[in-house]
């Protein structure tokens, strides 16, 4: 019997910490929905981070600082050609986020966020807290 899954089916397989307990894997339709996840894994992360603001400031390069942080970082992106997963390290992965965080922000996708003239680490998010 075979499985055949939908193109572009993608595993994100991650590890906080040097503690095997903070692995954790999630599964999405495409590359595109994984970048989604990391992105909002991220953001989540900065409000645990800081409770009491109303407003979460970031740059792209806290964004890509986050994923170099982790142990591990990996995408494993179904190839239909392939009939196989193709691994990405984290390198792909932070070209990856920061292009489609880009073309979200320039085509105005992200709700109450926008964009100020960046520094060197790229541009500065706003993202209100939902609460």
């Amino acid at each position: 019997m075979k499985f055949f899954l939908k193109p572009g089916h993608t595993i994100l397989i991650l590890q906080k910490l040097n503690n095997p307990d903070t692995r954790i894997w999630t599964e999405h339709e495409n590359v595109t929905m994984a970048l989604e996840a990391i992105i909002v894994m991220f953001e989540k992360w900065l409000v645990e981070m800081n409770p009491i603001l109303d407003f979460i400031n970031y740059q792209v390069g806290d964004l890509i600082g986050f994923i170099s942080q982790c142990k591990e970082f990996t995408i494993l992106a179904f190839d239909p050609t392939l009939n196989a997963y193709v691994p990405q390290d984290k390198s792909w992965i932070q070209e990856r986020v920061v292009s489609h965080l880009r073309k979200k922000l320039e085509f105005n996708k992200i709700n109450s966020c926008h964009v100020e003239g960046g520094e060197e680490g790229g541009e500065i998010i706003n993202k209100k807290r939902g609460r």
